[in-house]
C-alpha cells in the first residue's frame, strides 16, 4: 500500500511539475519579454528626446503601430506619437478632455460602461478609444483627445 501511495504521489508531482513549466514556458516567459522589450522602447524615445516621462506609455495598434507616450517637454504636457521604427509622427500640448465625460457621453450613447480609455493616434490625430466586448459583438469607439468629440465607432459581430 505505502508502495503505490509513492508511486501516485510522485505521479501527482510531475504532472504538476510539466504544467508549471508549461505555463512558465510558453505564457509567463513571453508574457514578461513583451513588456520588458515595451519598457525598453519607452525608455529609448524618452532617453534619446531628454523627455521627461509623466507616467503613460500605451502601444496602440490600429491601423499601424504607435506609441503614445506622456511626458513634460520643457515643463509642458505632452502627448507624443512614435512610429514602430520610433520616428515621431506628432505631438500634442494642450488641454486634454476629461476622461469621465467621455465615458460618460459612451455610456449614454451605447448604454455600455468602458471603464478606462487608452490613448491612441488615429488619423493622424490623438484619440481616446476605448472597447467594450460582449457574447454578440465587439465596440470600438474613438473620441477626439483636446475636445472629446465623438470620432466613430467601429462594432463587429452580432
Amino acid at each position: 500500500m505505502k508502495k503505490h501511495t509513492f508511486i501516485i504521489s510522485v505521479v501527482v508531482l510531475v504532472i504538476i511539475l510539466a504544467v508549471v513549466s508549461f505555463y512558465m514556458l510558453f505564457v509567463h516567459v513571453p508574457y514578461y519579454q513583451y513588456h520588458h522589450q515595451l519598457d525598453e522602447i519607452r525608455n529609448e524615445i524618452c532617453e534619446t528626446n531628454q523627455y521627461e516621462y509623466d507616467d503613460y506609455f500605451s502601444e496602440y495598434r490600429g491601423k499601424e503601430t504607435y506609441y503614445i507616450v506622456k511626458v513634460k517637454i520643457n515643463g509642458v504636457e505632452s502627448y507624443v506619437a512614435y512610429n514602430k521604427e520610433l520616428k515621431l509622427v506628432d505631438t500634442y500640448q494642450g488641454e486634454v478632455a476629461d476622461e469621465a465625460v467621455v465615458q460618460k457621453a459612451i455610456q449614454d450613447k451605447y448604454q455600455v460602461n468602458i471603464e478606462s480609455m487608452e490613448i491612441g493616434y488615429e488619423n493622424e490625430r490623438f484619440v481616446y478609444y476605448g472597447r467594450y466586448q460582449d457574447e454578440q459583438s465587439l465596440l470600438y469607439v474613438y473620441y477626439d483627445l483636446a475636445t472629446g468629440e465623438f470620432i466613430k465607432a467601429v462594432r463587429l459581430g452580432e
